[in-house]
């Protein structure tokens, strides 16, 4: 078998074994191209000669038989199998049933200009407001009635509204004035007292620290929370908390609540 590379047209010469039937991927050793080979078809044989049958032997001494003649039919007459086969028809009554006997429903008429309307009326606008009008009017007159009966609830005062400043004194230590620290950062230490002077329980809210200069003018200013947030009748709660980094200018001392 030959093969030639389809990229240098190298020629090989092989046996077709080395192919087969179902070809193979074969590989040129001058350029390594590679490319698939198929495969070699075997030559199919020729077909075999129709051999022509042997006359049969000839017969000595035979006889010549005439054909057998069919046996003629039987046939009857059709008139008398139609006399033997025929028999009286029957007398078949059919029943009919009358189409006014059977109960037809006829849809239901239903006008399309009735005088019923096709959908619900629209509700009053009017009769809603004044529904609504009597349902605030009643709410208004409960809230007047309560009041009235239990008084006016300090609710800025329990639950430390804006604007509601707590029954509370705030007592501050002395000597609080700017300090040093050993490499020389500024701080201020703010501490003190809160004392509930009152017969009830007081809400502690959050404490604004304001430090101010020697003219009264803020310079810093920070929000601080106590240690508790209720302060039973009487009792007393102490305060101390320190900031770095303060303005030199940093004299005074005020703490008052974040209302």
């Amino acid at each position: 078998m030959l093969l030639v590379c389809p990229s240098c047209r190298t020629r090989y010469v092989v046996p077709d074994t080395a192919i087969g039937m179902d070809g193979r991927q074969v590989r040129c050793a001058n350029c390594k191209h590679s490319w698939f080979q198929d495969g070699v078809i075997p030559p199919i044989p020729p077909a075999p000669q129709a051999i022509a049958p042997n006359p049969p032997p000839e017969q000595y001494g035979s006889v010549a038989v005439p054909p057998v003649q069919p046996a003629a039919p039987d046939y009857t007459r059709s008139d008398e199998t139609a006399e033997s086969q025929a028999e009286p028809a029957k007398d078949i009554s059919e029943t009919f049933t009358s189409p006014d006997s059977v109960n037809i429903e006829s849809p239901p008429q239903q006008s399309h200009f009735a005088h019923e309307p096709p959908f619900r009326p629209r509700r009053n606008p009017a009769k809603l407001w004044t529904m609504a009008a009597f349902a605030f009017a009643l709410m208004i007159a409960a809230g007047g009635g309560a009041i009235w009966y239990y008084g006016v609830p300090n609710i800025g005062m329990d639950l430390g509204m804006a604007g509601a400043e707590p029954d509370l004194k705030i007592i501050l230590n002395e000597n609080l004035e700017l300090n040093e620290r050993e490499d020389g950062t500024p701080f201020f230490i703010a501490s003190g007292s809160i004392v509930n002077p009152t017969g009830r329980a007081q809400r502690v809210p959050e404490m604004l620290v304001t430090l101010k200069d020697s003219g009264g003018r803020p310079v810093y200013s920070w929000k601080m929370k106590a240690k508790v947030r209720s302060l039973a009748p009487g009792a007393k709660v102490d305060f101390s908390e320190a900031r770095l980094d303060v303005p030199q200018a940093a004299a005074q001392i005020t703490v008052g609540w974040v209302l």
